[in-house]
């Protein structure tokens, strides 16, 4: 979420803006950041990762960042996910591979 909501499409983010400037404010404390699904409720709207990547930069520059897929990077009908949601609004994973290595025997299984 953008501090002014310029690029904000639904008002379901600003959250992430306290946690985000708390883990800033506490890098020195911390070793790495484990994020654990639905990285950045885009939704299929690409812009979106863009604005996250740029939310959470300071922090992904400066330790560790590991993501896992959540159903919001992963959920379409026949993507072989185990609800068969659109939550993913299309994006079937494919942004969160190409933009974080995610160590696995079979990459194309993030």
């Amino acid at each position: 979420a953008e501090a002014d909501g310029s690029n904000e499409y639904n008002n379901y983010q600003p959250g992430s803006l306290n946690t985000t400037n708390q883990i800033i404010r506490d890098l020195k404390n911390i070793d790495i950041v484990f994020h654990i699904g639905d990285i950045c409720y885009a939704n299929g709207y690409l812009s979106q990762w863009d604005q996250f990547t740029s939310q959470v930069e300071p922090i992904s520059s400066t330790v560790p960042y590991m993501v896992a897929s959540g159903n919001h990077e992963r959920d379409w009908p026949g993507t072989g996910s185990f609800y068969g949601n659109m939550d993913s609004g299309g994006e079937c994973g494919v942004p969160a591979e190409t933009m974080y290595y995610v160590p696995a025997t079979n990459r194309a299984k993030f």
